[in-house]
């Protein structure tokens, strides 16, 4: 009995961990009260650009939700004994909460909407926070893939919670194309894949949690 109340408590800090982190990182709604003109219509990580008000707020948020991730994905790892696709999803998780963070930590020192910026090759630190953010987006498509099979092997309940999420996902990049082919708000359509990207990471420790949770054993 203080085995599974002692495992209740470790899942249950695991996931709110998981959540603030999920909270943390979908700060974008606070862009129209500290950064109006930059939310507006610019993109979320111009709001953490270098010169822009606040701007400590969201860079120093991305860093700590990345980092409550990274202590949720260990939990979750030694409390459980998962292996396989569901150890790898949590790898990829911890993969994108780390690029998350680095992403924040090297902001942007141009701001697209605003101004024309010059060529990505002559700003190193432009790249870098390219390659951390794509890297990032990699790993958490890669935690839905995996996550799909896992649950498609282990866990059917979660099934069309699988399918929701990869049909939201499915309508951004559409969404993505037709404003790049034709034009259109096309940072509404990167608030919508953040939004839709944080209710997926706080769901995945309940998605990949074992119907009969396993205790790693001391």
């Amino acid at each position: 009995m203080r085995r599974k109340k002692h495992e209740h408590k470790l899942f249950a800090t695991a996931a709110i961990l998981t959540i603030v982190s999920a909270i943390l990182y979908c700060s974008w709604p606070l862009g129209v009260w500290l950064n109006p003109v930059a939310s507006r219509k610019g993109l979320a990580s111009e709001l953490g650009a270098f010169g822009q008000p606040y701007n400590w707020v969201f860079i120093w948020g991305d860093i700590v939700s990345g980092m409550l991730l990274l202590g949720a994905v260990t939990m979750l790892i030694r409390l459980y004994s998962l292996k396989g696709w569901a150890r790898l999803s949590l790898i990829l998780l911890a993969i994108y909460g780390v690029c998350g963070a680095l992403d924040a930590a090297i902001p942007m020192s141009c701001l697209p909407s605003e101004q024309v910026c010059g060529p990505i090759f002559s700003d190193p630190l432009l790249i870098l926070h390219g390659l951390f953010d794509i890297t990032g987006s990699v790993a958490l498509f890669g935690t839905l893939v995996v996550t799909a099979v896992h649950v498609h092997v282990n866990s059917r309940e979660w099934r069309m919670w699988i399918y929701a999420i990869g049909i939201g996902g499915t309508l951004f990049a559409l969404a993505s194309g037709v404003f790049y082919v034709w034009g259109g708000p096309g940072f509404w359509a990167q608030r919508y894949y953040i939004t839709l990207s944080c209710i997926w990471v706080a769901s995945i420790p309940y998605v990949l949690r074992p119907s009969r949770a396993i205790l790693v054993k001391p």
